[in-house]
């Protein structure tokens, strides 16, 4: 279809051209109205003709106009793409920085567009080089939308950084509705990590901004995201309630047929889930009138596939259901979108495991994983804190910067008018600079406490979440599988028989790791020693322990942290030490217990640039034990080993 779209044009191109110079087609271009279809050939055909002539500065102008244009002849992003790298080649022969950007920029959208998001991230950051210090607005752009493909890509710190970036060059800028438009792309990366608090902090800041504005569609915007995360969270009630406040916001003005489907597709998924199916079926109905005028949704959409999955699936037309969801896993998969991949995968595994067909659902379950493993591996919860911590910092920074601006203006109009209120305000700005070095120690005092309680906090849910999820393999999946073997065993499948007796295992070893019963049970001197057994029953590591008992000397909560140090000290030994031998001791103390962990390992160096514990593993276990008011030491050099020692007072 494209090649046949560009044959056309070049075709007609070559007939006009013997009729028409670039002057004439300027003034017929400029005569047209925008919209019509007339218009894009008339720029096309000034493209060719600038490209013919060498007037290459002129060619790298107009394919950037054909990126806005409005005609419909010319909104094929496909065919966008081809024009701006052909204006590229050309780019040595021109001498405006900023039209090279721009060209790389909009080369880097249509990518966007086609959903093909490395090349579209390369794109933003060669842009980026290109402009000069004078396009600060440019360049904030290729931060924002690089931070966005990132977005899309699940590259979440990378984007956060894009994002951060532009959030400041806008701020600097005054331009107040692109740091919205940031602000936003922020919470979605914060409900990405299941940091949903502060993702509805933002947009609940935004939708008050919006409405002050008047701005119903961005209104919409922000009630239709923040849905989706109370969906995540299944506060069920307040994701129908904000959906039903976007839908009653449209339609907009000017219509945003792309919105209003995804809404009406949003309610119908919720209804189906909910078993609703009249209200199901009306809504998908409503957003079928609207997707022809959507050329971003097809057939093969992965989000429009997606909601007709939903309808096969709740009103039981499991085999439909069942081939639509390969399709959409296929499509999603072509897109590397990666909400997409995610949503495709677990509609393809929910429809196998009610057709019966267990081990079709569990390889599912397994892509499943791997794939969120991967995208998350790198993006661990103690980074992630930092650059939230430092986005708050800088929002503040940007904050007292205004006001000493505001204060050096006010003394700027008055000194050369009135020297004694200038002595004044010089009197004023000195005691306000004293008042401002003193706000900063306070808030870098509070910025350090707050840094601890949300360290404290996140190890707190984590823990709870790993509860939660261990009961829930092993009172959910677990019954389940044994159900299923149970089943299997009246057919005398051994073969299948088997495979589930490895899965039931498997799934007890991780639902025991998650949430250790022993400590419970055992308390945590026992729970310690079974640990250590086990690593000496299962590597080659020869271990060694010396254990007293420690009933009743510490809180529930200090004993689960010294098991979680426990642990990860010793996975960090087997990960990376590459040690022979391990030995543990638990001892009492005069005011409380020492933990001490050591290894005849390669070690590592520990020099005193390290010792702000910048290492991830490292950081980890500094937390932990802040959590319970307690000390850590290391000690390593390389080719030694480490020892590790742990004290909590009591």
């Amino acid at each position: 279809m494209l090649a046949a779209t560009l044959v056309s044009f070049n075709t007609i191109s070559q007939t006009s051209i013997q009729r028409k110079n670039l002057s004439d087609l300027t003034a017929l271009f400029e005569t047209s109205e925008p919209s019509d279809s007339i218009a894009g050939v008339y720029l096309m055909e000034m493209i060719e003709l600038s490209e013919q002539e060498a007037k290459y500065e002129l060619m790298a102008d107009l394919a950037i106009q054909l990126t806005h244009l409005p005609s419909p002849t010319v909104q094929n992003s496909e065919l966008k793409k081809e024009i701006l790298k052909k204006a590229i080649v050309h780019e040595d022969h021109v001498s405006n920085s900023q039209n090279i950007g721009n060209l790389h920029l909009k080369l880097a959208g249509a990518f966007f567009s086609l959903e093909q998001f490395d090349s579209a991230i390369y794109e933003y950051g060669y842009a980026i080089k290109q402009f000069s210090v004078n396009d600060s607005i440019f360049i904030a752009d290729s931060y924002f939308f690089r931070g966005q493909a990132r977005d899309y890509k699940g590259e979440l710190l990378a984007g956060m950084q894009d994002y951060q970036t532009a959030r400041n060059i806008y701020h600097s800028l005054n331009n107040s509705e692109y740091v919205n438009y940031v602000d936003g792309g922020m919470a979605i990366l914060f409900s990405k990590f299941s940091i949903y608090n502060e993702a509805e902090k933002i947009r609940n800041s935004l939708i008050s901004a919006y409405k002050k504005n008047e701005d119903f569609f961005s209104v919409a915007i922000q009630l239709f995201n923040q849905s989706e995360d109370f969906g995540k969270q299944d506060r069920l009630t307040e994701q129908l309630a904000y959906l039903v406040k976007a839908d009653s916001l449209a339609p907009f003005d000017p219509r945003d047929y792309y919105f209003e489907s995804m809404l009406k597709l949003s309610l119908s998924s919720y209804y189906g889930e909910n078993g609703d199916l009249d209200k199901q079926q009306a809504y998908f109905a409503q957003a079928q009138k609207l997707i022809p005028q959507v050329p971003e949704i097809t057939a093969t959409s992965p989000i429009y596939l997606n909601t007709k999955v939903r309808l096969a699936y709740y009103q039981g037309n499991l085999a439909v259901a069942s081939q639509l969801a390969l399709a959409s896993l296929t499509a999603a998969k072509a897109s590397k979108n990666m909400d997409h991949l995610i949503t495709s995968y677990r509609l393809l595994g929910d429809i196998y495991n009610k057709q019966g067909q267990s081990a079709k659902a569990f390889e599912i379950r397994q892509d499943l994983t791997r794939f969120t493993d991967s995208i998350f591996a790198a993006n661990q919860a103690a980074t992630f804190s930092y650059y939230q911590t430092l986005y708050e910092t800088e929002k503040k920074g940007n904050e007292i910067l205004v006001k000493t601006q505001e204060i050096e203006s006010i003394n700027q109009r008055n000194k050369a008018k009135f020297i004694t209120i200038g002595i004044i305000v010089l009197l004023l700005i000195v005691g306000g600079v004293l008042f401002l070095f003193w706000k900063n120690l306070q808030h870098e005092k509070k910025k350090k406490e707050m840094q601890s309680r949300f360290s404290q906090e996140l190890l707190k849910n984590q823990e709870a979440e790993r509860v939660r999820i261990s009961k829930d393999l092993h009172d959910g999946l677990g019954q389940s599988l044994l159900l299923i073997k149970n089943k299997v065993a009246l057919s005398k499948d051994n073969t299948t028989g088997e495979l589930l007796d490895t899965a039931i295992s498997e799934l007890r070893s991780i639902a025991r790791s998650l949430h250790p019963m022993q400590l419970e049970k055992l308390g945590l001197s026992k729970a310690a020693q079974h640990l250590l057994d086990q690593i000496d029953r299962e590597t080659d590591i020869f271990v060694s322990t010396e254990i007293e008992e420690l009933k009743a000397i510490l809180n529930k909560e200090e004993e689960l942290q010294l098991y979680r140090i426990l642990q990860e000290s010793i996975n960090n030994v087997l990960k990376h030490s590459e040690a022979s031998a391990l030995r543990v001791s638990f001892t009492r103390i005069e005011k409380g217990v020492k933990l001490q962990i050591e290894d005849n390992g390669k070690g590592f160096d520990f020099s005193e640039k390290l010792n702000d514990f910048q290492s991830l593993g490292l950081k980890t276990l500094k937390e932990r034990t802040a959590a319970i008011h307690g000390s850590m030491k290391v000690n390593s050099e390389k080719g030694v080993g480490t020892n590790l020692s742990f004290i909590v007072y009591v």
